[in-house]
C-alpha cells in the first residue's frame, strides 16, 4: 500500500514536471530572467583555482599526444608504408595513448595503408580514403605540435578530434601522414566528474568558432552558440560574445537546463587551452551543480523491474509497434509507474520512446556514453541481440538532484529492429552519493589491455597469456587491475582474479543479476572492444564485486581484457 502511494505521488510529480518541460522545450515561452545575484571575489578566485589545473592537464595531455605522434612519424621516415614495422609502431603508440581511438598510416594519395582499427569496416587498408586533408605546407609548418583539427565526426559516426603529422620517404620527400583520432569526450568527462565531486563545479568547452563540443548535457554538443536559437537572449548573447572575445574571464547569466527542467543563475569562469599554432579552446567552469539530496534506495525490486519490461514486451506484440510506442511516450499512460518508465530504441540507436525527454525522439544516441566512457546504448543493443537481460551504466538520477548513479536496466528485443527497456538506480552500490571512477585509473585499465595487444604482436598470444597467469609477472604490478584472456567460444586462457578457471569454458558464467559476463565480454570484443560494467565473484571473499572491464580483440579468436574493482 505504501509503495503504491509513493509510486502514485512520484508519477504525479513527474507529469507536472514533463508538462512544464514540454512547454519550454517547444519554445512556446521562455522563463523570465530574474536579476543576477552578485558573486564574491572569493568564489571567483576559488573557481579559477579549480579551473587552472584543468587547463594545464588538457594542454599537457595534448602536448604529449602530439609529440608522441611526431616522434613515431620520425621513426617511420624512410620506412615503406606497407612495411610490417609500421603496424607494430602504430600499436605501440596506441598502447601509450589510452584516449586514442585509432591511428592510421595514409600514403601521399590519402589512402589508408596500415591501421590499429582491428575488425573496423570503416578502416580498410588499401580502400579507405581520408576525408580531412591539409596542404603539405600546413602539415610541415605545424612541426612537433602537429595539426590538430576542429571537432570532427569520423566516418563511423563517432566524434572527436584528428591529429595529423607528415611522414617522409628515404629521399626526404613527403610520403603521406600519420593520422590519430582522439576521444575528447572521455578526456573532459573524467575531469568533469572529478570537479563535480571534489569541488562542486562542472565544465563545458567551446571552440573559438563558437562550436560547443563538450557538455554534460549531450543535447548541447554540436551547437554553434552564436546562432543557436536557445542562445539568443540578451544575457546569453553577451555571455557567448564575452567567452569568444576574451581568452579568460568570468561572467554570470541565466540558463534554462532542459535536462533538469529548471532555470538557474550560472556563474562561470573560463580560460583558454592553446593547442599548437592553430587551435584554442575556451574551457568554461560553472557552478550549476545541484547539491546531492542523498536519495533513499529504490522501492522497486529487480523482479518488479523485469516484470514491468516483460509486460511492455507483451503489450507491444499485442497492439503493434505504432500503438505501443504511442503508449510508451504518453506521460499519462500506464507505462510510467513511479520511477519506472519504458524507453525504446531501434537497433541503430535512434530514440523511439523516451517520455521524460520527448525532444530526443528520432535522434540517434548510438555513440552516447556515460561519464566513465561506457557506450550504454550500444551495450543495451548488444544485450538485446543476445536475448535480453540486464545492463549497467551511470545515468543522472532526477530523484537525487541529477547526480550520476549506477543504473540497472533490463532490456528486451521486440523484434530484430527495435528493443525496449526500463531501469532502477542502485543507490546502495558503487557510485551512490556521487562516487566515481577516477579518470587516471580508467586510463591505466585501458593502457594495460592495449599493452597486452602490442606484446601479442611482438611475442605472440601464448606469451601474453603466460604473463597473465604468472602471479609474479609484469602484468601484476598494477594494484587493483586483473587482466584476463578468453577465446571466442568462452574458453578461459588466463584469469588473474581466479586462476582456478583457467582451462575451463565459462560461456555460461553469470552473476546474481543473471548478466552473462563472458558472453558480454565476447560481444563487446567482436565489435572492436570497449568498456563495460559487470559483477564477478572475488574468490578471496567469495562475494560478488562490481568491476569496470575493458576488452579488445587480440586476433580473430582471442580477446584480452582487464578488470578494475569498484567501490
Amino acid at each position: 500500500m505504501v509503495i503504491g502511494l509513493v509510486r502514485h505521488a512520484f508519477s504525479l510529480i513527474t507529469l507536472l514536471f514533463l508538462a512544464v518541460l514540454c512547454i519550454f522545450a517547444a519554445g512556446c515561452i521562455y522563463p523570465a530572467s530574474a536579476d543576477l545575484k552578485p558573486v564574491s571575489e572569493e568564489q571567483i578566485e576559488d573557481m579559477n583555482d579549480a579551473l587552472h589545473p584543468v587547463i594545464r592537464i588538457v594542454e599537457d595531455d595534448l602536448a604529449y599526444v602530439t609529440s608522441s605522434l611526431w616522434e613515431t612519424a620520425r621513426l617511420l621516415d624512410g620506412v615503406p608504408a606497407d612495411d610490417p614495422a609500421v603496424e607494430l609502431a602504430l600499436y605501440e603508440l596506441r598502447s601509450e595513448l589510452p584516449l586514442s581511438i585509432e591511428i592510421g598510416r595514409f600514403d601521399r594519395n590519402n589512402t589508408l595503408i596500415s591501421t590499429t582499427r582491428y575488425l573496423d569496416p570503416w578502416w580498410v587498408p588499401g580502400v579507405t580514403k581520408s576525408r580531412l586533408n591539409y596542404p603539405v605546407d600546413v602539415l610541415e609548418a605545424a612541426g612537433p605540435s602537429c595539426v590538430v583539427s576542429d571537432f570532427y565526426q569520423y566516418q563511423d559516426g563517432d566524434q572527436g578530434i584528428m591529429i595529423i603529422t607528415p611522414v617522409y620517404d628515404e629521399n626526404g620527400e613527403y610520403d603521406g601522414v600519420l593520422r590519430l583520432s582522439y576521444d575528447i569526450d572521455s578526456l573532459f568527462s573524467g575531469l568533469t566528474e572529478y570537479l563535480k565531486n571534489e569541488y562542486g563545479y562542472t565544465l563545458w568547452v567551446m571552440h573559438t568558432t563558437g562550436l560547443k563540443f563538450y557538455d554534460e548535457n549531450t543535447v548541447e554538443i554540436g551547437k554553434y552558440l552564436t546562432s543557436d536559437p536557445a542562445y539568443q537572449t540578451t544575457e546569453l548573447r553577451t555571455m557567448v560574445s564575452s567567452v569568444l572575445t576574451n581568452p579568460s574571464g568570468n561572467i554570470s547569466y541565466h540558463f534554462y537546463d532542459t535536462s533538469r527542467g529548471e532555470q538557474t543563475q550560472v556563474n562561470a569562469v573560463w580560460d583558454s587551452a592553446v593547442l599548437g599554432s592553430r587551435n584554442e579552446w575556451r574551457i568554461v567552469l560553472t557552478d550549476n551543480v545541484p547539491e546531492k539530496t542523498g536519495a533513499v534506495g529504490s522501492e522497486v525490486t529487480v523482479g518488479e523491474l523485469k516484470a514491468f519490461v516483460e509486460n511492455a514486451y507483451v503489450y507491444a506484440h499485442k497492439v503493434g509497434k505504432t500503438e505501443a510506442l504511442a503508449a510508451f511516450n504518453d506521460p499519462k499512460g500506464k507505462f510510467i509507474d513511479g520511477e519506472l518508465y519504458i524507453f525504446a530504441y531501434d537497433m541503430n540507436g535512434t530514440v523511439l520512446a523516451l517520455p521524460h525527454q520527448p525532444d530526443l525522439i528520432g535522434k540517434s544516441r548510438w555513440y552516447l556514453q556515460d561519464t566513465t566512457g561506457i557506450k550504454y546504448i550500444q551495450r543495451a543493443i548488444a544485450r538485446a541481440n543476445l536475448g535480453g537481460g540486464f545492463v549497467m551504466s551511470l545515468y543522472e538520477n532526477p530523484a537525487n538532484n541529477f547526480v550520476s548513479e549506477l543504473k540497472l536496466s533490463y532490456v528486451m528485443a521486440v523484434d530484430d529492429t527495435w528493443f525496449l527497456a526500463s531501469g532502477i538506480y542502485l543507490h546502495d552500490e558503487p557510485f551512490s552519493n556521487g562516487s566515481y571512477v577516477d579518470w587516471k585509473e580508467r586510463e591505466e585499465l585501458v593502457r594495460q589491455v592495449r599493452g597486452m595487444d602490442y606484446l601479442a604482436i611482438v611475442e605472440g598470444v601464448p606469451a601474453v597469456t603466460a604473463m597473465i597467469n604468472d602471479p609474479a609477472g609484469a602484468l601484476h604490478t598494477q594494484k587493483g587491475l586483473y587482466p584476463f584472456a578468453i577465446m571466442e567460444d568462452g574458453m578461459v586462457l588466463a584469469y588473474s582474479m581466479d586462476p582456478s578457471l583457467v582451462g575451463t569454458n565459462q560461456l555460461s558464467m553469470s552473476n546474481s543479476y543473471g548478466m552473462s559476463v563472458t558472453r558480454d565480454v565476447i560481444s563487446l570484443s567482436q565489435n572492436g572492444g570497449g568498456l563495460m560494467y559487470s559483477m564477478v565473484r572475488d574468490p578471496v571473499t567469495d562475494q560478488e564485486v562490481y568491476v569496470l572491464i575493458y576488452v579488445e580483440p587480440a586476433d580473430d579468436t582471442t580477446y584480452f581484457g582487464s578488470m578494475l574493482v569498484l567501490g
